[in-house]
């Protein structure tokens, strides 16, 4: 974050420059681009004489935590001839496991930095300064400075050819001919992402687990998906990412979307009011079983003496609105003994169904007893634990601690206005007062401040989630996340 935000000493805006998205094929796995100007103005830092000035909320970071030759290369930094007036893009391919683009404004002293910070002289080969280091191809041209790694697969001979073509030429089936993957990259935002999800699983390793996913009944669905994009912004108190789906409206898609239910926030009367993790979804259960794909997943369901198919598919039948869960994650993490302490509520007309049918599953074992205890079933599992579950207003509740809520989220305006409105939604509390906010400030005392995490689905295909800063110090929160860096002493 720092490179970033020190390099803004030789800019220029160029009449006529090659577009970078040329130099991406329409194959990539995936692209990312970077706004490294407005990062760095959101950043605060400026360079004035040729050297990094930092604000004063940056002191505790520059005097503890830069030694004088961190100072050194950040000045050098500043000095080597990036042009971050215009975007920084990565992507990765069939040939390439990873190439960073960067736009140069002064080739000479971008060179010079280059070969000081590597170590080693650059070869002149054309129109093009080109070095090979580790598995590496580092190449400049008089716009662009690219470093590209080759996948194991293509050796040095045919790397070489590629990553000059890719400098000199470009693609002639470039990203630029991706109408989606355009959109996502032109976004107005700090960063934009753009991705074929298949491709992109399979980079990660995990191949088999596509190949799996689409050998199922999803496969109908899944093929529907053109893409996945995000958008990240570093906003005045919080930083926000913005997701979205490329997909084909074909009939299996819509009988996905038909499965969502009527948002409310009515399963956080369930929930206390001091939980740290909350999410929740809508769900139609009658539409949810007339998917292939999830009848599929039920075949494979074994008989057992407990609980039929037939009943399964009742009590799925019976839901018709949120699905809520709540999770102390910060006591798991403090006791990882502990059972995980968990509270959720499922809208259903199958509630007090429910109810009785697990009661009598749980007694059947004859290994535990579960009592009725007021208005709702306890199951006591030593003396400081135990799971509870009911049926309340229509929903089937469940926790698995022996506290009732008494007071709950649903009297927090804060959480309810997440959930009330939108099919989807999480809510983490990072707040002052919380425990999650106690827990992390016990480790770095001078580690101070508030904030929530605020996600939503916007409608089917977008979705948007928050890192709210509720105290930002400084311009804005990328000035306050790093002036809580200096502030904790972080190595």
């Amino acid at each position: 974050m720092l490179l970033f935000a020190v390099a803004m000493f030789f800019v220029s805006c160029k009449d006529e420059s090659k577009d970078a998205t040329t130099m991406i094929p329409a194959d990539a796995t995936y692209v990312a681009a970077l706004d490294a100007g407005s990062v760095i103005e959101k950043a605060g830092v400026k360079v004035e004489g040729g050297e990094v000035v930092f604000p004063d909320s940056y002191k505790s970071l520059v005097d503890k935590g830069m030694s004088a030759n961190d100072r050194q290369q950040l000045s050098a930094f500043a000095k080597a001839g990036i042009d971050f007036t215009r975007k920084v893009y990565a992507f990765g391919s069939g040939d390439f496991s990873a190439v960073g683009i960067v736009p140069v404004a002064d080739r000479t002293a971008f060179k010079a930095f280059l070969e000081k910070t590597v170590g080693a002289g650059m070869e002149t080969d054309g129109n093009l300064d080109i070095m090979k280091t580790g598995n590496s191809w580092l190449l400049i041209s008089d716009e662009y400075f690219v470093c590209a790694t080759p996948n194991p697969t293509v050796n040095d001979g045919e790397a070489e050819t590629l990553v000059k073509n890719l400098v000199t030429n470009g693609y002639e089936q470039s990203i630029a001919g991706n109408a989606d993957a355009m959109e996502m990259l032109g976004r107005d935002a700090d960063m934009s992402f753009f991705a074929d999800y298949k491709k992109l699983f399979e980079m990660s390793g995990s191949g088999q687990i596509v190949a799996q996913v689409y050998g199922d009944a999803f496969s109908a669905y899944l093929e529907a998906f053109r893409g996945i994009g995000a958008t990240l912004n570093f906003n005045d108190d919080n930083i926000e990412m913005d997701y979205e789906t490329f997909i084909d409206e074909t009939e299996a898609v819509k009988q996905a979307e038909a499965i969502l239910g009527k948002p409310s926030a009515d399963g956080l009367k369930f929930i206390p009011a001091d939980m740290q993790l909350v999410f929740s979804g809508a769900v139609k259960g009658e539409e949810l079983l007339k998917l292939d794909a999830f009848n599929a997943m039920l075949a494979n369901v074994k008989e057992n003496p407990f609980i039929t198919i037939d009943e399964i598919k009742s009590y799925i039948a019976g839901i018709d609105g949120p699905i809520t869960i709540g999770y102390n994650y910060v006591d798991q993490i403090i006791n990882r003994s502990s059972i995980p302490q968990v509270y959720g509520a499922i809208k259903t007309d199958k509630a007090d169904e429910m109810c009785d049918k697990l009661r009598k599953s749980i007694n059947s074992f004859g290994l535990i007893a579960c009592t009725r205890v007021g208005d709702e079933y306890v199951v006591n599992l030593s003396s400081a634990a135990a799971i509870a579950f009911g049926s309340s207003d229509g929903f089937f509740y469940f926790r698995t601690a022996p506290q009732k809520v008494t007071e709950s989220m649903y009297d927090d305006d804060l959480a309810r206005g997440i959930f009330e409105n939108v099919t989807g939604g999480l809510y983490a509390n990072v707040r002052k007062g919380s425990r999650a906010n106690s827990m992390l400030t016990s480790f770095a005392p001078e580690l101070q401040f508030s904030a929530y995490l605020d996600g939503r689905n916007i409608d089917v295909h977008t979705s948007t989630i928050k890192l709210v800063v509720e105290e930002p110090q400084g311009n804005n929160v990328l000035e306050t996340l790093l002036t809580i860096l200096a502030n904790a002493q972080m190595p």
